[in-house]
Order: structure tokens, then C-alpha cells, then sequence
């Protein structure tokens, strides 16, 4: 599945003579957004300390053991999280969700919201760990109505950045099916090369998202399966509800699973107690109307990912992760 990093490209090779003298980097993971303004620091900089400190952290992760390497990593991110710029999108995006909280029961799935993510984070620097033990560790469930993925046949899975989406990508391997690694690069190339590295351990082509729909369409048409996380804002797709308002929603894996005839699956992954997990796989989402036009079969299909993201976010919604803006900038006026 994709990887929670913001898209972005990487830079060019310059020398140190053609940096600018004062650029900051966009979207700082770890640093906070301010220091930029308060301090000039050429971009390159930056780069290399929040390597640094994300290098660092991976090391810790990787030597402890991993049950306390998750609480480690989510505590971590816990106590960081709410201070860093992109606290308020992640507080904003959950009172839409939750808009009957009290501002104390928003801080506090604010919190959970990054502990959520530290412990991602830990599970991903993990996981060539979870999948060498996992008989022990992963129990893969197919749901009432849902087959048994078909290593002979494309499917297009699809999931949300809630639960333990870092291990849904699992499925490819597990059933034998041959599913490239999509990742969403980083204004940070080194975190992008190390987040990658980290992926490798599936020994799966990984595979830039930045290529865009025509780098999806040239893997299905050698005849691989997809796997992609479809519950964050996108630039352009169709406006369709999410939690009561309408918001840009892909519909780009409806309309692959209808070009490819092959099935649309949902996949969610849930931490279980004592460093063990589940990684459910939902019957496919098929249009409910076969006379309808492929679009609105494919808006359809939309719909109804959206509807079951809203069930899994809303039974855990301490367990989203959604670190941009999700709904247009005027549907958050009326939380405040």
C-alpha cells in the first residue's frame, strides 16, 4: 500500500554554490514548520537532520524487541506528534469525523492519532521481523463472502491508513499473488530511499505512485495485482460523500478493477494484544446496478469503499491517520 509520505519529487543534484540560500523544505516530518522562518536553513540541511533523527529512531526500533519496540515508537510520535505542523489538518479531519467531541475528547484522539502512526512506523521498521514469524504472528481471515485471492488473476486491493495498514501489502505474498510495492515518494530523498529499503524485505518491485494512473494500468497489463490506499485527499476524482460531505475521492481503482474485469477487495489490518495482528480481506465491491453506465458503476463503487472506510474509522477513529486536508477548505467551518 502507499506510504503516508507526501508525493513530491526529488531534487535535482546540485552543488553546495547553486542551493539556495534560504529554502525550506515544504513539509518537515519532525522539525517544526516555524524554525525555517525563525532560523534560516537551506533545505538540504533539513533534510539531513530529519534523516537523522528518523534514522535514529529506526535504529532503536529495529535493537528492541518488538512488542516494546511498538510502544516505544508510538509514544514517541505521541509526545511529538500534536506539537508539529501537521497537528491541526490531523485535528481538523477528526472533528469532522467526530464533530460531537469536546475540545478534550479531540485532543486526545489528536494523541491517539499519532500514537497510531509511531506505531506504524515501528511495525514497518519491523516488518521483515512480523513476516519471519508469521505463523506466530498474522492471521489472515477471509471474511463471510470474500475468496481467496487469485495468484492467476489481477486484483486490484484497496485499504485506509487505519489499523495496521503497513502490513496489508502482506496479502501479495501470503496467497502467492504477485502485487508491486506502490510508494508515494518524499520531499526528503533520504527518507525516501530508507522508507524503501525498509520495503524491500517483501521482494517486490517497488513502484513510485508518481507515474499516476498509466503506471498502474502498465503492471495490470502484465498481468500484476495492485495495492493502494485510497482514503486521502486527491487533487482531482469525483466529489462524493465521506462522513456526511462531499470530498474529491479516487475512483481510479473502480474503474482499473472495471477495465481489467478483476475484482476490487478491501483490505484492513488490525493489531491484535501481545505483538500480533490480523489482516482482514472483505468480499470485493462489485456495482450494485449492471445496467448502469461504467462511470456511475465506477461512482458506485466509490461509494461504497467510502461507506466502509467510514465504518472502520468510526469503530477506531484514535486509529486514522490522515495528515492532509481531507475535505474542501469550507465543510471546516462548521466544526469550529
Amino acid at each position: 500500500m502507499l506510504a503516508v509520505a507526501d508525493k513530491g519529487g526529488l531534487p535535482g543534484a546540485r552543488s553546495s554554490k547553486e542551493q539556495p540560500p534560504v529554502r525550506i523544505m515544504a513539509h518537515n516530518y519532525f522539525l517544526p514548520r516555524g524554525l525555517g522562518r525563525r532560523i534560516p536553513i537551506p533545505s538540504w540541511i533539513m533534510w539531513r537532520i530529519e534523516y537523522g533523527i528518523l534514522a535514529l529512531l529506526l535504529w532503536v526500533l529495529r535493537l528492541l524487541p518488538l512488542n516494546l519496540a511498538l510502544r516505544v515508537g508510538g509514544s514517541v510520535v505521541a509526545t511529538f506528534g500534536p506539537r508539529t505542523s501537521h497537528a491541526r489538518k490531523v485535528r481538523n479531519n477528526l472533528k469532522m469525523v467526530c464533530p460531537q467531541n469536546t475540545v478534550e475528547e479531540t485532543d486526545q484522539l489528536v494523541q491517539d492519532s499519532f500514537r497510531h502512526f509511531g506505531t506504524a512506523v515501528a511495525e514497518l521498521a519491523r516488518l521483515d521481523h512480523i513476516w519471519e514469524e508469521r505463523d506466530e504472528r498474522i492471521e489472515f481471515v477471509l471474511l463471510p463472502g470474500a475468496t481467496r485471492p487469485d495468484p492467476s488473476h489481477c486484483t486490484v486491493f484497496v485499504s485506509a491508513h487505519c489499523g495496521a495498514w503497513e502490513l496489508t501489502p502482506l496479502v501479495g505474498p501470503y496467497y502467492g499473488v504477485e502485487m508491486p510495492i506502490i510508494y508515494a515518494t518524499a520531499k526528503n530523498p533520504h527518507v525516501t530511499d530508507r522508507l524503501k529499503n525498509l520495503r524491500r524485505i517483501l521482494n517486490s518491485p517497488l513502484v513510485p505512485r508518481e507515474g499516476g494512473i498509466r503506471v498502474l494500468m502498465r503492471l495490470m497489463n502484465q498481468g500484476h495485482s495492485i495495492g493502494l490506499a485510497v482514503d486521502t485527499r486527491m487533487d482531482a476524482g469525483e466529489s462524493l460523500p465521506f462522513f456526511g460531505t462531499n470530498a474529491l475521492t479516487n475512483t481510479g481503482p473502480a474503474r482499473l478493477a472495471q477495465r481489467y474485469g478483476c475484482e476490487m477487495v478491501p483490505l484492513l489490518g488490525q493489531r491484535l494484544p501481545h505483538g500480533r495482528f490480523r489482516v482482514n480481506v472483505f468480499p470485493p465491491i462489485r456495482p450494485r446496478d449492471a445496467t448502469a453506465t461504467k462511470p456511475e458503476q465506477a461512482s458506485d463503487m466509490s461509494r461504497q469503499l467510502n461507506l466502509l472506510f467510514e465504518s472502520w474509522i468510526r469503530a477506531n477513529p484514535g486509529e486514522w491517520l490522515c495528515i492532509k486536508r481531507r475535505w474542501p477548505k469550507f465543510a471546516y467551518k462548521s466544526t469550529h
